[in-house]
This record gives C-alpha cells, sequence and structure tokens, in this order.
C-alpha cells in the first residue's frame, strides 16, 4: 500500500511540475511576442508582424521554398516602403543612397560590424569575410592588401595568361566535335587553376582534365547551398569537421566534400608555411605564404588554421563568382548580336589579327569602353553575393531619411541592417529595363554615374578584396575569346570558328534562388557548341 502512495505522490509530483513547465514556457514565449512586437527597439519600423515575431517567417521562404525571401523583401518594400523589419532582429533597406552610410568606406572614421547571422555558416569563423568586429577586419585586411590593387592584377597578367592560353586550346580541340562544352565547369575549372596560383603557387590543373575536374566546384557550391541551413545550426560545422572524412560523406556527401575542401586547404597552407623565401625568387610569392610571413599581424593571426580560412575564403569565392559571371556573358553575348558586333569591332582596333590575341595587354583592354561596359553589365546581372548583406554600427545610430515623405527612421545602435545587390541592380529608377542585358547602359556621362549603384562587389571598408583581378580577369577572358570566336550572326571573317548554345533558354540564366550565390533553373548551367566558320 506504502508503494502505491508513493507512486500516486510520484505520478501527481510529475504531473504538477508538467503544468508549472508549461505555464513558465507560456509566460516565456508570450513575454518574448510583446517584446518583440511592442518593446524591442525597433518596433515601431514597418513590416509584418509574423515576420517581427519569429524567425519562421523567413525560414519559410529560404529553407521551405529554396531561397526565395529576397523577392518576398521586395514585396515587403513595395507594401511598406524603403525601410522594412524582416526579422524580430533584422531590418532591410532598399533605397540606393543609403547604401554608403550603411557601408561606411575605410576613410569614413566610423565602425560597422558583422553580425553572426553572416559570418558562421561557412564554418570559417575565423577568416577575413566572417570577421564580425571592424577593427580586427582592418587588421587582417591590411595583410592581404598588398596582393589586391590594380597594379598588381596588371603584374599578374602572365599567369592569368598562361591558364587563359590553355583554356583556348581546349576550346579549339572541341571544334567540330559535337561535343557539348559546360561553360560553368569551363570557366570554374579556369577560375580554380589561377585562384590556386595566386593562393599556392601551384595549380592542380583541372583545365586539362577531360571534364575539367568539377570536384572542388561542387564541394564550394556544397558549402554556398548549405547556407540557410548552416546559418541556423552552425554548430553542425563543427560536428561535420570532427568526423572522419569517410563518415562525414555518408552523413551527407555535400557536406563531406566541403569539409574535405577544408582539410585539402589547410594542409597546403601548412605546406606553404615550411618553405623559405629563398624558393620563391624570381618567382611570384603565393599571398598566403606572404600573409604567414605578413609584419601587419600579431604571432596569434598567423597560424595555419586562421589562415587557412582565408585562403579557402579565396578560392570559394574567385571559383563560383568568376565562373558564373564568365558563364552567363557567353549566354548574353551571344543571345545580343548587336552587343558583340560593337564588342568585336572594337576588340580588332586593339587586336587587328588573331595572331594579336596572346600579347594584347590588359592595359590596352581596360581603355576599351564598350568592352568595359560589357563586363560591368555582366557584373550587374550576376550580383556578387545575392543575400542581404548585414551590418551594424556598434557605436550609435544610424538615421535613414526617405527622400519623398521626408521622414526620418532612427535605427538603434547594434542593429543588423542589410541591403541586397540583387534587389539594388533591379531598380528601375536607375536601371530601366533592369532584366535586358544593356552595355549601352554603362556608356558616357550617364554610366559614370551609374557606377555609385554598382554594387556587386559590395562597398565600403568590406569591399571585396578580390575587384580589381576580377575586373582584370573578365577583360582578358572575354576579349580574347570573342576576337577569337564569332557567332551565326556575327563574325569579322578570321575566327577560328562559331560559338553556338546548346540546350540553354533565356529561363535557365534566370535566377530562381539565394543560397549566399545565385541558384539558376538549369543546373548543368549554359551549354555551347563550336565549329568551323
Amino acid at each position: 500500500m506504502d508503494f502505491v502512495s508513493v507512486g500516486v505522490a510520484a505520478i501527481k509530483s510529475r504531473t504538477e511540475y508538467g503544468w508549472i513547465g508549461l505555464g513558465a514556457a507560456t509566460l516565456y514565449l508570450t513575454y518574448c511576442a510583446i517584446w518583440r512586437l511592442y518593446l524591442s527597439p525597433i518596433a515601431h519600423i514597418p513590416g509584418p508582424k509574423l515576420a517581427a515575431l519569429t524567425h519562421l517567417y523567413e525560414m519559410y521562404y529560404n529553407n521551405w521554398l529554396g531561397g526565395k525571401y529576397i523577392w518576398k523583401i521586395q514585396e515587403l518594400h513595395d507594401q511598406y516602403g524603403p525601410i522594412i523589419r524582416i526579422s524580430p532582429s533584422d531590418l532591410h533597406v532598399g533605397d540606393p543612397e543609403f547604401y554608403d552610410i550603411l557601408y561606411p568606406s575605410a576613410t569614413s572614421g566610423r565602425r560597422a560590424n558583422k553580425p553572426p547571422s553572416l559570418t558562421k555558416f561557412f564554418g570559417l569563423d575565423d577568416s577575413l569575410f566572417s570577421t564580425m568586429d571592424h577593427d580586427i577586419h582592418r587588421k587582417r585586411r591590411a595583410a592581404l592588401l598588398p596582393y589586391f590593387s590594380p597594379t598588381y592584377a596588371r603584374r599578374l597578367q602572365p599567369i592569368f595568361q598562361e591558364r587563359l592560353n590553355v583554356m583556348l586550346e581546349r576550346l579549339v580541340s572541341f571544334k567540330d566535335t559535337d561535343v557539348a562544352v559546360n561553360a560553368n565547369c569551363m570557366f570554374a575549372a579556369f577560375s580554380r587553376d589561377i585562384m590556386e596560383n595566386l593562393a599556392f603557387g601551384q595549380c592542380t590543373h583541372r583545365l586539362e582534365h577531360p571534364s575539367f575536374d568539377p570536384s572542388e566546384r561542387d564541394a564550394s557550391l556544397s558549402g554556398a547551398q548549405s547556407f540557410h541551413i548552416m546559418k541556423r545550426v552552425p554548430w553542425l560545422n563543427d560536428i561535420m569537421m570532427s568526423l572522419p572524412e569517410t563518415l562525414a560523406r555518408r552523413v551527407s556527401p555535400s557536406l563531406g566534400s566541403y569539409m574535405r575542401q577544408k582539410h585539402e586547404t589547410r594542409k597546403l597552407v601548412a605546406q606553404l608555411s615550411t618553405t623559405s623565401d629563398d624558393e620563391w625568387n624570381g618567382k611570384e610569392m603565393p599571398i598566403f605564404r606572404g600573409v604567414l610571413n605578413s609584419p601587419k599581424l600579431p604571432p596569434q593571426e598567423k597560424t595555419v588554421e586562421r589562415v587557412s580560412q582565408d585562403a579557402q575564403m579565396l578560392l570559394m569565392a574567385g571559383t563560383l563568382t568568376m565562373a558564373s559571371n564568365l558563364e552567363h556573358s557567353i549566354y548574353w553575348v551571344v543571345d545580343n548580336p548587336d552587343v558583340l558586333r560593337k564588342m568585336k569591332e572594337e576588340l580588332k582596333t586593339a587586336m587587328p589579327t588573331i595572331d594579336d590575341v596572346p600579347n594584347v595587354r590588359l592595359s590596352s583592354l581596360e581603355g576599351l569602353d564598350y568592352l568595359t561596359a560589357v563586363v560591368k553589365e555582366s557584373v550587374r546581372l550576376i550580383y556578387g553575393n545575392s543575400t542581404p548583406h548585414f551590418r551594424y554600427d556598434p557605436d550609435g545610430p544610424l538615421v535613414y531619411k526617405e527622400e519623398e515623405t521626408e521622414k526620418s527612421w532612427v535605427i538603434p545602435a547594434n542593429t543588423p541592417v542589410g541591403m541586397t545587390s540583387v534587389l539594388l541592380h533591379h531598380n528601375e529608377l536607375h536601371f530601366p529595363n533592369s532584366n535586358k542585358f544593356d552595355p549601352e547602359r554603362w556608356l558616357g556621362e550617364p554610366g559614370k554615374k551609374l557606377d555609385k549603384y554598382m554594387v556587386g562587389f559590395g562597398k565600403g571598408s568590406r569591399v571585396c578584396l578580390g575587384m580589381p583581378h576580377g575586373y582584370a580577369i573578365l577583360r582578358l577572358v572575354l576579349a580574347q575569346i570573342w576576337r577569337l570566336w564569332a557567332t551565326d550572326e556575327v563574325a569579322l571573317g578570321d575566327e577560328l570558328g562559331v560559338i553556338r548554345l546548346y540546350n540553354t533558354t533565356p529561363l535557365d540564366v534566370k535566377m530562381v534562388g539565394d543560397f549566399f550565390v545565385g541558384k539558376y533553373n538549369k543546373a548543368r548551367g549554359v551549354e555551347f557548341k563550336v565549329s568551323s566558320l
């Protein structure tokens, strides 16, 4: 009987504790809801109440529908105005005039920190890209800056050209074979080879591989496509990294490939750390050999572990964005014969014959206005990173003033605010008929004024380090390919052959999802065949 009494008492006790726990949880959730909706320092910012209440609103569009939240954000701007609340903690501004305020220049004297939501998802927390604190970022960036200037990019032309020559030879090998060339795989191999040469002083010659060896591209894409999951559960990266590689692949083949890439990058940086300066006499010193020895960094910033994170970010960014840009440029140029005609006429002034192609100087191409316009329009429609880039001012509030209503909105210190290149590059006020590939918009004085609204490489103190290299490579590749090759509609008469799109439509190059970088309708990307004139 005593046992029964004790059992009943225990059940009653557990039931009471259960009700107490449920009541406490209800009170906590009620408090959170009241705080987020009415008491939060950003409760005055317009937007849907559900977005202010829970992150599930954003997760529905990004995790369930597949990277669709940026377009929902545009709908919310149309409904609520140029400044909106898009989550319990985050704001978004759609007015391009606010860009230079949110992303201050290095000379402005203002600090702009990154929130964890934009730094934790790659598992590269100590890389330059993921650095949250403004002052730490400035120190890390200073060590890399000497390798990323326009002057240094011109100096690297022989490295760019050597890989470009190989790629052009591969194109000739496909002529009249009826084999479809996967543009993304080819350009990813080209970009990866260049980035490896710059980073480590050696490359794995993916351009020479029969299928362009897309394994590293795929691993980088796996890292990017896990963006919306990893930014919610960043600790999963730590768990995956602690697993043996074979087990990680079984749990998630894509994440396993990404983890393999991280391990291999670390090995290459470790190898660099054991080399001496004498080994690089007469050669370009690899970027990360220089960083490991940089006098601008304290010892704790020059560990193999931290520097390898910078190296992996460079490899990923340099491979994915460049490949996507070049791939889509092929489509847009072939699809717009008038654009190609004007570009080829201009290219002939710099390269009168096709024999001049391998020797054209980058400085000469920089003076070609129409080629530059084509490059800029390509960057505009590829967007760089497609996701909102958040910043917050740690020192004081920001003020956004609506031009039409002259109403001022005070954004409290430490409040993450984002802007999105995809939306800004389709602002019809500055880019009329924004979905059209139209290099003409960049010509003359009107074109110079548009530079203010080009944010494909970002702006401010955290502008993409690789911008000079990116523009240099885009100029070289587009100029040399289109001087050597024609289309059925446009030819000068002395080209090596014709490029024809294959199995690729306008829908295939339309962005359909934001996964840090754009996702497109056709997984294989742009394809083309080459044949004789």
